[in-house]
């Protein structure tokens, strides 16, 4: 842009070698247009970031569901062993009330019958 002369209804610039004169009016009628298009940049910017906001919570929701079912399998597992141990360890507990209600000398002998009896 070379020379430019501002008054106050006449804008005139030579542009890569054009010469371009600008009126009071159309000076209104180019920022309008200008506002208008940025308006709707700035509309289009937030309606994209908007639909790739809802494709991001779809994507976290689907890893969080898989990671519940994984958690809840875990757990599942956890449960089931500590069930395994609580019957084997009700199981010797009421071997050994078998064995101390025994007499001593009687204890060795009638081990095998209290195991028997205990599951």
């Amino acid at each position: 842009m070379e020379g430019v002369l501002v008054s106050d209804t006449e804008v005139e610039a030579e542009v890569a070698g054009q010469k371009l004169k600008v009126k009071g009016s159309d000076i209104n009628m180019l920022f309008t247009v200008s506002g208008f298009i940025g308006i709707v940049l700035i509309g289009y910017v937030i309606y994209t970031h908007a639909d790739d906001a809802k494709k991001s919570d779809k994507e976290v929701a689907i890893e969080l569901r898989d990671a519940n079912k994984e958690v809840a399998k875990v757990l599942k597992e956890q449960q089931r062993e500590m069930t395994e141990t609580l019957k084997e360890m009700a199981r010797a507990t009421r071997e050994q009330n078998c064995l101390l209600s025994l007499p001593q000398e009687q204890r060795q002998r009638n081990a095998e019958t209290c195991r028997r009896i205990s599951q």
